[in-house]
């Protein structure tokens, strides 16, 4: 496939793109392991971190995410992209976000009630969490 693309304000060259490929990857034929996967974490996030916590459901999440992400991962090697896969992604990346967030915040504030933090703590003031991994 010849595409155009820019080299500067006036001029264009040609390349050629080649078609990808996928290597040894296959066609994912247990789909059922990736609808398990989410309704695993649905059923993690609600039970685990839900609107009450403790520190231990909070680790117990984040282990269980863990090895979720690792299995994503194998699955990225081994078959081929699909959207559900892609969501699968998407959704383990999340939960471990909000997990660690709520591992790291060490009081009880706005929605969420800590068990092993019942107190706001007002020496520190509010201030919203933001992890970035690069």
């Amino acid at each position: 496939m010849m595409k155009k693309l820019p080299v500067g304000k006036e001029t264009a060259q040609d390349y050629e793109v080649p078609a990808w490929q996928s290597g040894d990857a296959v066609d994912n034929d247990e789909l059922v392991v990736i609808y398990h996967n989410w309704d695993e974490i649905r059923r993690l996030m609600w039970d685990y971190v839900s609107i009450v916590r403790t520190t231990k459901r909070l680790q117990r999440a984040a282990a269980r995410l863990r090895n979720l992400k690792r299995e994503v991962q194998e699955f990225y090697w081994n078959f081929r992209i699909t959207s559900e896969l892609l969501e699968l992604r998407n959704l383990v990346e999340t939960a471990s976000l909000i997990v660690e967030c709520a591992i790291r915040r060490h009081e009880s504030r706005g929605l969420h009630y800590t068990l092993d933090f019942p107190e706001r703590d007002e020496s520190r003031p509010p201030q919203d969490m933001v992890l970035r991994r690069y």
